[in-house]
């Protein structure tokens, strides 16, 4: 607890998240028995006004986009994958670009992608794309943010299903299929602890 609590202090959230999981995890109660204050360190809402601006803005519930940045980079402005995706909501430097195309974003240079307020403006406008894209539907927008929008289409099409839960079944490959569920399982922990709150 202390681990998780003096590792949010400094910064360092993914550290906190680890610790606080493990607080949880250890406890004879588990995670859904834990202090509510426990698990809202486990599923935390930082860069809160960031996240709730852009989410105002593209009309996307945060709760969601905070779901999406827990799975993405667990809050950790400079991570970046063996994909190359960077920054906090994990953009792909070609679809930072991209958006930075589609917005007319002046001066944009790649290096730019790290800086929160930008990673989670461009992140947002390209989950907003795919979800444009998929008529609302967030499972196949998570898809298409994961796996890019051709590739959601392609199975969104091969499933020949309307429900969701199938159509994630039908995914071929492991990461989007698991990513998907992840975040869902994020979104709904992170509507469970904080909906309720103004």
């Amino acid at each position: 607890y202390a681990l998780a609590l003096r590792s949010r202090d400094l910064g360092l959230y993914r550290q906190s998240v680890a610790a606080a999981t493990r607080l949880a995890v250890l406890s004879p109660d588990g995670l859904l028995g834990a202090p509510r204050f426990v698990q809202q360190l486990i599923y935390p809402t930082y860069f809160g006004d960031l996240v709730a601006a852009e989410g105002t803005d593209q009309g996307i519930d945060p709760l969601l986009i905070f779901a999406l940045i827990r799975q993405e980079s667990t809050f950790e402005p400079g991570a970046r994958s063996s994909a190359a995706a960077q920054g906090l909501m994990q953009v792909i430097p070609d679809t930072a670009v991209w958006v930075a195309d589609s917005m007319g974003w002046p001066n944009f240079t790649p290096g730019d992608i790290y800086k929160p307020y930008l990673n989670v403006k461009f992140g947002v406008y390209y989950l907003d794309t795919a979800l444009e894209i998929f008529d609302g539907d967030v499972y196949a927008a998570l898809v298409g943010y994961n796996a890019g929008p051709g590739n959601a289409q392609h199975w969104l099409a091969s499933a020949a299903t309307t429900d969701d839960d199938l159509f994630v079944e039908e995914i071929t490959l492991s990461e989007p299929r698991l990513y998907v569920r992840r975040v869902l399982a994020n979104y709904a922990a992170y509507k469970r602890l904080y909906s309720d709150q103004p």
